[in-house]
C-alpha cells in the first residue's frame, strides 16, 4: 500500500460524511490541537462501528465519546482565535463537563434546520421567488471554505458571488440582536418540549447522564437500550457530518465582527441555554 492510499484509507470514514476535499482541508489546515481531536473522534467512530451487534451499548458510548470529541475540537479552535471571535471563557472553561460538550450541538442543531434549508433549497428575495433562485455550493479556494451563489437569471451562466458563510445572520422582521437572541432561546425551549416533554435544563441533563445510565447500575438496576446501533447511527453520522462543516466554516474564514453574525448569534443562545441548565 502507497503512503497516498494509506492516508486515504485513514481519512475515509470522515470523508464519507463530507467529502475528501473538506476533510482533507480540515488537516492540512487546522492546528494540531484542533486535528488530534478529529482524528480521536474518528477513532472511536470507526470503533464504534465494529461493535454493531457485538456490543451495541458500547458503540453507542464510543458515537458519544467520537461527539464529545469534535465539540472539544471546536474549544480549541475558539481558545486559538479569541481575539476575533466573541467571548467565550465560561463555558470554555468547562470542557470537561459531559453536560457542557453534549448540550452543543442541540443547540447548532437550531441553526442547522435554517442554514442546511438554505443551503439545499437556495435563496430567493420578496418579489423575485419566480424569477430569481441562488444556488448555493460549498468550496475550498485559497485555504477558506466559501459558499459560491449561482444566479438563475438569463444570461448569469458561469457567474457566481463567493461568500462568507460566518458573515451572515439570522434575521426576524424588524427585531435587534437581543430580540433575536431571545426568539431563538423560545424556538429552542419550544422544540425541546414538544419533541422530549422536558425543560431545558432536564434536556441538557437527560443527554449527558444517557451514557452513564448505560454503563453504570443504580439501586433500582441498570437499563439497556431499546434501539440498536444501526437504528442510532445515522443520527450519529448526521451529528458528526455538521459538526465537522461547522469546523471546515470556522477553520477557513472568521466573522467580520464579534457582536454580529451567526458565531455571535450561536454563542449566545448557548450560552442561554447552559445558564438555563446551571452550568455557568
Amino acid at each position: 500500500m502507497t503512503d497516498t492510499e494509506k492516508d486515504e484509507d485513514v481519512l475515509r470514514p470522515f470523508a464519507e460524511l463530507i467529502g475528501r476535499e473538506f476533510i482533507e482541508f480540515l488537516f492540512d489546515q487546522a492546528p494540531r490541537k484542533v486535528v488530534s481531536r478529529i482524528v480521536k473522534s474518528m477513532d472511536h467512530y470507526v470503533k464504534a462501528q465494529k461493535l454493531g451487534g457485538i456490543d451495541d451499548e458500547m458503540g453507542v458510548i464510543r458515537c458519544i465519546a467520537a461527539e464529545e470529541e469534535l465539540v472539544v475540537s471546536i474549544f480549541e479552535w475558539l481558545k486559538l482565535n479569541s481575539d476575533r471571535l466573541p467571548a467565550h471563557s465560561d463555558f470554555i472553561g468547562k470542557h470537561k463537563n459531559h453536560r457542557v460538550k453534549l448540550a452543543f450541538y442541540p443547540v447548532l442543531s437550531q441553526f442547522r434546520a435554517v442554514l442546511s434549508d438554505m443551503i439545499r433549497h437556495g435563496i430567493t428575495f420578496p418579489g423575485f421567488e419566480q424569477v430569481l433562485l441562488m444556488k448555493i455550493d460549498p468550496s475550498i479556494e485559497e485555504g477558506r471554505l466559501v459558499l459560491r451563489l449561482a444566479s438563475s437569471l438569463p444570461g448569469s451562466a458561469g457567474a457566481s458571488i463567493p461568500l462568507n458563510p460566518l458573515n451572515v445572520s439570522v434575521s426576524r422582521d424588524d427585531l435587534d440582536h437581543d430580540e433575536i437572541a431571545d426568539e431563538l432561546y423560545r424556538d429552542f425551549e419550544r422544540e425541546v418540549g414538544e419533541s422530549n416533554g422536558m425543560t431545558v435544563r432536564g434536556f441538557v441533563t437527560a443527554r449527558a447522564e444517557f451514557r452513564n445510565l448505560l454503563l453504570y447500575a443504580g439501586d433500582g438496576g441498570h437499563q439497556a437500550m431499546s434501539e440498536t446501533l444501526s437504528d442510532l447511527m445515522p443520527m450519529f453520522e448526521r451529528t458528526f457530518r455538521d459538526l465537522l462543516w461547522t469546523l471546515c466554516v470556522l477553520v477557513g474564514n472568521a466573522p467580520a465582527s464579534k457582536e454580529w453574525g451567526l458565531v455571535s448569534q450561536f454563542i449566545d443562545l448557548y450560552r442561554r441555554v447552559l445558564v438555563e441548565a446551571k452550568l455557568v
